[in-house]
């Protein structure tokens, strides 16, 4: 479900079923379902969020179920409080929290919880998130658990490991001259880049990575946590005066029919990704689903040949067989074995048979998913001749996590690849939304030591592809972890949308989405979900180069510009449950078709449309004369 913006607060004496907007002094903030969200001075955003997690073996995340509820909101403060309760499989832990914030900008979150039962854990209690875009490659000062004070500066590029250890709290600029700290106790914290995991965010949480996990919870085992947010340099000084200083009125009533101002830019043109989907080795594909996926004029279509197992065969020869009919060529995912020159040679001889369009070979070790030093090289001596255009690429199967701690040699690989999906830390639409930012980010670190070469993300799925809980945790009938409800939905339509918008302002060169069918597909049933119409859409404009679109509510509005021949077409979506009409700036010439509403010819001031509920608008543009 989507979470609300933070505009200004109504006293709540009841419980909100979702979210309610609060402020404490100068801050606006969301309180939802125990978390902490959007901390904002004026319209800088100081903490992304405050809240308590439970993570099990195997970095199962155990959900809360919040009761007793109690929300006192004024005008300038509020006090919460609430039991949380986490059940999953053998876990059982319930705690105790208490969130205050005051009208001179301090906010105080108090956790104390005990275990119910025994069991394994990862990680168990607070964390706080840092925006990255604010954060990245700027100084702060960060105070160790000993008292000691040094000068910092969180990384610009995604760090690969943990670069604030032994953490106490940290204090960083949020506005000239106003700064924020965050102070923790309970546990001694550190601080991770999130971007390693596609979150556009930095996290300080308790229980350092580098102490073994996972670590024996015996019943009864107490917790108690608690982070503090306070401002200096605006406490002091008269709140007019402190608003005056923060760009973005501090106390503006927002309206919700005031438009969200969506900008075209004027100059400069990207490549749009090259587009794939994946799953070609599990399915044979029917006629009504070809001429649905035809549509698409992809790029390549993904297939995963596990040379460490039986039946790749197999696998391959479907894929083949799919890619043929529909006049693509495959990306081949291979998995190989600890010695694979024999499955290797096996390969090239039933590849020479079949005679595959081969766009990529993306060569990993079966045991981790990730590739080791010499694999391509011997991939590529044995696969050279299945077809010469093809690209040796490599990297992580799971997260771009792999590749930025095991950087591969320059030279070794023509492309350099990595699996992404939006949800490793959280679920909720707003969070995925958010996690779009983080691709520059890692397009820039992968720049930095990847020798030049093509940058591609394969697969991008929506749910992780594996469920980190065990089997017996499964109640029956429950839906696999790995099928997201939003797939069907035009949520996930949207999400792409704003995907390849970043992926190209980004320059990957390639992105591989989804599966071809099925639950974690684009079409299922012989039915296309909204998401296959989209990216029929933009495969509507061939020769299409992505232009820079600013949204300045992205959090409502997503979306993607595409410039052909003269031609504009315009994709936005909707990705609340709310209606919001939207202002289009930097459009000239006239709107010849419009996938909802008739929104006025265009000019140099640009028109509105009205976006429904999760709705998507295609507007072509064409040039004035």
């Amino acid at each position: 479900m989507s979470r609300p913006t933070p505009d200004d607060p109504a006293p709540v004496h009841a419980a909100p079923e979702l979210a309610v907007a609060l402020r404490a002094g100068p801050l606006r903030l969301v309180f939802d379902r125990g978390e902490l969200r959007w901390i904002r001075l004026g319209e800088r955003e100081v903490v992304r969020g405050i809240y308590f997690a439970v993570r099990a073996e195997g970095w199962a995340t155990v959900p809360a179920e919040l009761e007793e509820l109690e929300i006192e909101a004024e005008p300038e403060s509020f006090r919460i409080r609430f039991r949380a309760r986490h059940r999953r499989g053998p876990v059982r832990f319930d705690w105790l929290g208490s969130v205050t914030g005051a009208a001179d900008g301090r906010i105080a979150f108090a956790a104390a919880g005990s275990a119910g039962s025994s069991f394994l854990r990862n990680r168990i209690g607070l964390c706080v998130l840092h925006p990255a875009e604010p954060c990245a490659g700027r100084p702060c000062i960060v105070e160790t658990v000993d008292g000691d004070r040094a000068s910092s500066v969180f990384p610009a590029l995604v760090a690969p490991h943990p670069p604030f250890r032994n953490v106490r709290a940290i204090l960083h600029e949020v506005a000239p001259g106003v700064e924020v700290e965050v102070r923790m106790e309970g546990e001694t914290f550190e601080t991770e880049d999130h971007g390693n995991w596609g979150d556009a965010s930095f996290k300080t949480y308790g229980t350092p990575i580098h102490i073994p996990y996972p670590v024996p919870v015996t019943a009864g085992t107490r917790i108690e946590q608690s982070v503090a947010v306070k401002l200096f340099g605006i406490t002091a000084a008269p709140l007019a005066q402190a608003a005056a200083r923060v760009p973005g009125a501090l106390f503006k009533k927002r309206n919700s029919a005031e438009p969200v101002v969506v900008e075209l830019g004027a100059d400069g043109a990207l490549p749009l990704p090259a587009i794939g989907l994946a799953g070609a080795d599990r399915v044979v594909l029917g006629e009504t689903e070809l001429d649905r996926l035809r549509a698409l004029r992809l790029g390549h279509v993904r297939a995963d040949l596990h040379l460490e197992a039986a039946g790749w065969d197999a696998a391959l020869e479907r894929a083949a067989t799919n890619a043929r009919l529909l006049s693509v060529p495959l990306e081949i995912a291979l998995f190989l074995p600890d010695d694979p020159r024999a499955a290797l040679g096996e390969l090239a001889d039933r590849a020479s048979t079949l005679r595959p369009r081969v766009s990529s070979w993306l060569v990993y070790q079966a045991a981790d998913r990730t590739t080791a030093e010499g694999q391509a090289a011997l991939a590529r001596q044995a696969l050279a001749g299945v077809d010469r255009a093809a690209l040796f690429g490599g990297g992580s199967d799971r997260c771009f996590a792999d590749v930025n701690r095991r950087r591969p040699s320059p030279g070794a690989l023509d492309m350099l690849v990595f699996a992404l999906n939006p949800q490793v830390h959280a679920t909720d639409d707003a969070t995925l939304i958010e996690n779009l930012a983080s691709l520059r980010r890692m397009a820039d670190t992968l720049r930095s030591f990847a020798s030049g070469v093509p940058l591609g993300i394969s697969p991008v799925t929506l749910r992780p592809r594996a469920d980190p809980s065990p089997a017996s945790w499964r109640e029956p009938g429950e839906r696999p972890f790995t099928d997201d409800p939003r797939q069907a939905t035009p949520f996930a339509a949207a999400w792409t949308l704003g995907f390849l918008a970043a992926a190209a302002e980004a320059c990957f060169a390639s992105a591989t989405f989804f599966e071809l069918v099925g639950p974690r597909g684009v079409l299922e049933a012989g039915s296309a979900f909204p998401v296959l119409d989209a990216l029929a859409d933009v495969a509507g404009l061939p020769g299409a180069a992505v232009v820079p679109l600013r949204a300045r509510r992205p959090e409502r509005v997503q979306g993607l510009a595409l410039r052909s021949k003269g031609r504009v077409r315009l994709l936005l979506a909707n990705v609340t449950e709310e209606a919001h009409p939207v202002r289009l700036e930097g459009l000239s010439g006239r709107v010849r078709r419009a996938s909802l509403g008739q929104p006025q010819p265009g000019d140099d001031s640009g028109f509105e449309i009205e976006l429904a509920p999760h709705g998507i608008a295609r507007l072509d543009v064409e040039p004035s004369g």
